[in-house]
Parts: C-alpha cells; sequence; structure tokens
C-alpha cells in the first residue's frame, strides 16, 4: 500500500476554498486513507482468514489452504444450507471484496482528491492568484496593526489590478473573452462544485456494485437489519463464516475437498463501510446545500451589494439611504469587482475572518473611487471642464483607513 502511504504524504488543506470542500478533498480523503492502512496491516500482518480443515492436513497443508482461500474467493452459505452440489451454484455465492477493501478504499480517496485538482490547475488562467492572495491574508502576523495594513494593500493592489488587467485584455482577445470578462473564477468554482457533487454520488453506486448489495440505500438497509435482529448468518452481508473449494494433486490424482473458514477482516470491513456510507451521506448533504449556497452568492446581486455594504458599513462609508451612494456601490460591484473580485472578496472573508476583510474592502472601495474621479477629472479636461476636488466625491473621504 506505498501509494497510499505517498498520497497521506501529500494530502493537506489548501485554503483557496471554503470548509465543505476541504471536507471533500482533505478529511474525508485522510479518513478514507486511514481505513485503508488500518485494513491492509490487518490483512497483510494479521490473519485475516482461518480455516477449519481436515484432521490428515499437515501444517503446511494448512497454510497453503488458508492462502489459497483468501485470495480465490470464498462463498457464503448459511449454516442450515446443504452445500450445492452443483460448482456453478458455488461459484454464483462466492464474495470476493474482501481482498480488494484497501485498494478500493485508496481509489475512493483519490476520487475526492480530483475537483480539488481540476479547480487549482485552471484558477491561475484567470490572473488573480486566488491561493496566495488568501495565505497572505491569513497570515497570523496579521495580527499586528502595521503588518496587516501592509498586507491588506498588497492583496488590494493586486486584485485591482489583476481585474483592470482582465478588462483590457477582453478588448483584444476574443478566443479567452470569457477568462476576461471578470465572471470565469466564479463559474469555475460553481463547475467545481457540481465536480464535487457529481463526484459523491458516484462513491455511493462504487460502493454498492464493490459489495454487490442488493440494497439501493445500503447504510439503512444495514441498520434496519440490525434494529430488527437480522444478523450477517442470515442477510450475507459481511458474513463471517464462509466456505472454500480448492483441489490439490496426491499421485497424479485431483482430489477436491471442501473447508468451513472464519473471515474475521469482515468484523473490521463491516464497521468501516457502515460508518464510511454515513459519512459520505454527510459529505453529499453539506456540498448540495453548499453548491446551491454559492449558486445564490454568485447570481444574486442583491447577496453581492449587501455583502459589500456590510463592511463598508463599519467606517461609515456606505449610507443605504443616500440613493447616490447606492448608485456608486452598484457600479463598485458591476464594473469594479465584477463577479471574480466580489468571489475572491468571499473567500478571503470565509478562511481569514471579518476583520481583515473589512480592511480590504475599504481599500478596494478608496481605489475604485479614486479610479472614477481621474476618469471624470479626464473627460472634464477633454471637454475644457473641471472636476470635483476628491472629497466631494460620494462615499470617499480621506478619513478612509488604510491610504
Amino acid at each position: 500500500m506505498f501509494f497510499i502511504d505517498v498520497f497521506l504524504k501529500g494530502l493537506k488543506p489548501n485554503y483557496d476554498d471554503d470548509a465543505v470542500d476541504r471536507l471533500n478533498y482533505y478529511y474525508t480523503p485522510m479518513l478514507i486513507v486511514i481505513f485503508a492502512l488500518t485494513l491492509s496491516a490487518k490483512q497483510y500482518v494479521g490473519q485475516p482468514i482461518q480455516c477449519w480443515i481436515p484432521a490428515q492436513f499437515t501444517g503446511a497443508w494448512e497454510q497453503y489452504s488458508e492462502n489459497y482461500c483468501f485470495v480465490q474467493n470464498t462463498y457464503f452459505l448459511p449454516l442450515h444450507h446443504y452445500i450445492p452440489n452443483d460448482i456453478g451454484d458455488r461459484e454464483n455465492r462466492e464474495i470476493g471484496y474482501y481482498q480488494w477493501v484497501p485498494f478500493i478504499l485508496g481509489l475512493q480517496a483519490i476520487l475526492f482528491y480530483l475537483p480539488s485538482m481540476f479547480w487549482r490547475i485552471l484558477n491561475w488562467q484567470s490572473g488573480v492568484s486566488v491561493k496566495g492572495l488568501i495565505k497572505m491574508s491569513k497570515d497570523t502576523g496579521n495580527m499586528a496593526t502595521d503588518r496587516r495594513n501592509e498586507s491588506v494593500k498588497v492583496v488590494a493592489a493586486h486584485i485591482h489590478d489583476s481585474l483592470k488587467a482582465q478588462k483590457k485584455l477582453a478588448n483584444y482577445t476574443r478566443l479567452t473573452r470569457f477568462i476576461h470578462e471578470g465572471k470565469y473564477l466564479s463559474y469555475l468554482y460553481l463547475f467545481t462544485k457540481v465536480l464535487y457533487v457529481v463526484q459523491v454520488v458516484m462513491q455511493f453506486f462504487i460502493l454498492n456494485s464493490f459489495l454487490s448489495t442488493s440494497y439501493l440505500f445500503w447504510g439503512f438497509g444495514i441498520l434496519r437489519d440490525l434494529a430488527y435482529g437480522r444478523e450477517w448468518e442470515e442477510s450475507g452481508h459481511f458474513p463471517r463464516v464462509t466456505m472454500c473449494d480448492f483441489e490439490v494433486r496426491v499421485l497424479g490424482n485431483k482430489h477436491r475437498h471442501t473447508v468451513q473458514c472464519v473471515l474475521m477482516i469482515n468484523m473490521f470491513n463491516e464497521k468501516v463501510y457502515l460508518f464510511l456510507w454515513w459519512w459520505l451521506l454527510l459529505v453529499a448533504c453539506a456540498t448540495v446545500f453548499s453548491l446551491f449556497y454559492w449558486i445564490w452568492q454568485t447570481f444574486s446581486a442583491k447577496e453581492k451589494t449587501s455583502f459589500l455594504a456590510k463592511y463598508l458599513s463599519v467606517f461609515n462609508l456606505y449610507n443605504a439611504e443616500n440613493y447616490q451612494n447606492q448608485r456608486t456601490l452598484d457600479r463598485f460591484v458591476s464594473d469594479g469587482l465584477r463577479d471574480d473580485g466580489v468571489f475572491v472578496v468571499k473567500l478571503i472573508a470565509a478562511n481569514a475572518g471579518d476583520l481583515i476583510t473589512t480592511d480590504l474592502v475599504a481599500v478596494l472601495w478608496r481605489r475604485f473611487l479614486e479610479e472614477e474621479l481621474n476618469n471624470d477629472q479626464q473627460k472634464g479636461l477633454g471637454g475644457g471642464g473641471m472636476s470635483a476636488p476628491l472629497d466631494d466625491v460620494d462615499g470617499f473621504s480621506e478619513k478612509t483607513p488604510l491610504q
């Protein structure tokens, strides 16, 4: 299980997403890999199977029969049933999943990580260094006021300059126009959320197919069996006692033997998969809720303005009763930050907290107003007129923080 160990060492949270994403690509794979390593240790170090053998078998024969039955599969037969004479009937009852449990768990862990890899491979094309911005915003050194002010200025400058460059590139490059329209990051993130939902739904199909269960909702079915006292002897789910057939050659003749075996590993497999099924259900519900939450955050113009107004109100930079102030905020959202800018600020708020987000929004607001003032001055000079002084711009004052 070397590849699982390597995967576990390379697994770490990246704070360019939200908590639900980390639940998908970090905490869940780590949990699954721990299960895989534990079960593989039981299989390849301990004794996953023990068989009841005839008295004439020597120690070597016993070891051979147990190794053969573990590798070749066993079949489940209730204790009150007779062993079928037809070999085909026995083969149809075979259970062959227990040898592959660690490998399938490792595959499931990797599948959980793939949407996160997709997000990180493609988000850099927007020109906004999402991971770097959030990492700088989360820096513990930002507790000091001077350090926080410098970090906020750098983050705000990068966001402002990147979005401004996107606008210019959108006018010159047709093939990449969608990337530079200011919606690339937010739409890419929504698509990644969809991939998380699809992936976790696929996990249920993988689990049902691998275990060959007759239950559509396996976790509910197992709990119902336990509640009604229907144990593995009757249901056949993760049986502890199975039968095994093997042939040996003695003096050139083939002799077929049938032995009864105890699959101790299935006692662990049952607990692991029962817990894992309910964990998958929890992750699926959280991921679906997160998808709809971000859809609402992305497409609701009212939510975007109220989100930014909340932080601007802290420094009295926004007054909801002022109509001109509201129009300026609408332009700040639609022309200044656009969808990608608001999205990045929301990620910073989700990962770095409200304190640094408040300062960041204030600096971005100040930069936007300065740019609007400069544009008005250029228009005024071109037309022979004069523009208003900086203090007269609605929503801006020299008391704006972090100048």
